[in-house]
Formats: C-alpha cells, sequence, structure tokens
C-alpha cells in the first residue's frame, strides 16, 4: 500500500470511485444497517445520501471476516491501486470488468 501523501492541508489519502451498483446488495444493507444502528452493527462506513465510504485494509489479513467475497476482491482491486478507501457513489464510475448488480 502506498504511504499517506503529507501536505500542508494534513494527510492525503487515495480512494477507488465505483458505482453503488459494484457492491453487492447483501453489502449495501450492511452499510445501511451499520449506519441505522449508529455503528453497533452491519459494515463500518462512512455514508451518505448517494453511496458509501469503505475502508480498505493495508493487508488482506486484516480485512474482516464476515466481508463477502465480491467486496474483499474490490479491496484488493483497491489495494492494487493504491487506495485507502473504496468510494460507491450511485453516480460513480462502472467498471465494465468488475461485476454489476444493480
Amino acid at each position: 500500500m502506498s504511504e499517506v501523501l503529507p501536505t500542508s492541508a494534513g494527510p492525503v489519502c487515495r480512494h477507488l470511485d465505483l458505482s453503488t451498483g459494484h457492491l453487492p446488495l447483501a453489502e449495501r444493507d450492511a452499510c445501511e444497517l451499520y449506519l441505522s444502528s449508529g455503528g453497533t452493527a452491519g459494515r463500518s462506513c462512512l455514508g451518505g445520501p448517494y453511496g458509501w465510504m469503505i475502508y480498505v485494509p493495508t493487508e488482506a489479513e486484516d480485512v474482516p471476516q464476515d466481508v463477502s467475497p465480491e467486496l474483499a476482491a474490490l479491496m484488493v482491486r483497491a489495494r492494487e491501486q493504491n487506495c485507502h478507501y473504496i468510494h460507491f457513489d450511485r453516480d460513480g464510475s462502472i467498471d465494465e470488468t468488475l461485476p454489476f448488480y444493480d
């Protein structure tokens, strides 16, 4: 994983920008559960009205055990591109080489 880049405004991290359609429905539900439960259940994420941002652990062995194989594969893709997060946005990029669930 690439290092976090220091700037005068603070650290800068990269993110992989994808359509929410690349996130399996069960993972979307887990993100919504996390947000509605106040962070006590579901998939850890930041969220808003149009999608979610999910942290990508630096090491594959640090990926939570309950992550779906599909999300784990997206995390591998993000790490290959030196990204610290995956941003799933309803208007995000569609990658024709990745599964699409929407």
